[in-house]
């Protein structure tokens, strides 16, 4: 497995996959316009793992200031959060 996006030729069009076990993201006309959806992907992949960890950093702050073990902390940083 390649950690990576990659595109693959599919008839006359171009599939991009994903890294993590040859999901389809999705078919497209040029070879172009399945770069820039890799590099939305990619930058969208960024967002989740920076949000991910600033949820981490405001868990593992909640359970240090209140005293408090982490499904408790996740209990109220996500309620906040709407989730």
């Amino acid at each position: 497995m390649t950690d990576d996006y990659r595109i693959e030729r599919a008839g006359t069009a171009f599939k991009v996959l994903d890294p993590w076990g040859e999901y389809l993201v999705d078919l497209f006309p040029t070879r172009e316009a399945a770069q820039q959806d890799i590099d939305r992907c990619k930058k969208e992949d960024e967002m989740w793992d920076t949000a991910q960890q600033l949820v981490d950093a405001a868990i593992e702050a909640h359970m240090r200031k209140f005293g408090i073990d982490r499904e408790t902390a996740e209990y109220w940083i996500h309620g906040v959060m709407g989730g």
